[in-house]
């Protein structure tokens, strides 16, 4: 874990240092640094975790004891941080859509991880002293046995919504063209293709469920609780007597807590 100090002078206690703190479940973490303040050209960052204040521990202080600190300081002002990465192990999919030369738009499901795995031990992990190699097992059992799961909904959803897209067409216009049966079966795969989704979302919630619960037998004994990781996701209304559109909330990774003594 990388340690980083910035050393500065206030002319006087009024003087702003320029520099925005937020409490979080391990500390005292920078979330601001302004452009034009003392600490602009030091090496602090937002999304450092601030350790002391003129070698005063902030462990436990409130943001407002904190910047009380800062402001009775006249003259030299040290502050140490160390790098701060979040308390989970996430992934995003998403899909990519390329309009072709011929005028047809190509789309294509792409799922990654948020954190390349040299750079996703949370800090929380560290300082628990959680080895590397479990650590390690954590990413790739999220990686390999979650991931795929969440990216198969995605692409059947995406299916999904380009059939929609030409339901009505494929009902009203192609049915009245070819004949009787086209309505029926084109009506029944679209409820096969509900009932998939279903199964789908109900694989992804239940693999969660499961790696989850793995994670936490490995985690147990350093005190470290694991949960779903989810991120909501706005839903398209389906109807314009509907007064507000609904929320999907999606399966994205585990995060985790430490568990007090």
């Amino acid at each position: 874990m990388s340690h980083y100090t910035a050393t500065i002078t206030k002319q006087s206690k009024n003087q702003s240092i320029g520099i925005g703190l937020k409490e979080t479940d391990t500390g005292l973490t920078i979330s601001s640094i302004n452009s034009e303040g003392l600490l602009s050209q030091t090496c602090l960052k937002p999304g450092m975790k601030l350790l002391t204040i003129n070698n005063i521990e902030v462990s436990g202080l409130s943001t407002k004891e904190a910047v009380q600190i800062m402001k009775d300081a006249e003259g030299k002002l040290a502050l140490s941080a160390v790098d701060f990465v979040p308390a989970d192990i996430t992934f995003q999919v998403t899909v990519s859509r390329v309009r072709t030369d011929s005028g047809q738009i190509n789309e294509r499901v792409l799922a990654t991880m948020k954190r390349d795995i040299n750079n996703a031990t949370p800090t929380l992990f560290m300082e628990a002293g959680v080895p590397s190699n479990t650590f390690s097992n954590i990413y790739t059992l999220i990686e390999s046995e979650l991931l795929p799961h969440a990216m198969a909904l995605r692409s059947h959803e995406t299916t999904y919504d380009r059939e929609m897209q030409s339901y009505t067409g494929k009902q009203m216009v192609k049915g009245g063209l070819v004949g009787f049966g086209t309505e029926s079966n084109h009506e029944k795969k679209v409820f096969q293709m509900v009932a998939q989704g279903a199964q789908l979302q109900r694989n992804v919630d239940l693999k969660a469920t499961q790696v989850k619960d793995q994670i936490n037998a490995m985690l147990a004994k350093y005190n470290i609780m694991a949960t779903v990781a989810l991120e909501s996701r706005r839903l398209a209304k389906y109807s314009s007597k509907q007064k507000q559109s609904n929320t999907a909330l999606d399966v994205v990774g585990i995060q985790f807590h430490a568990i007090p003594f």
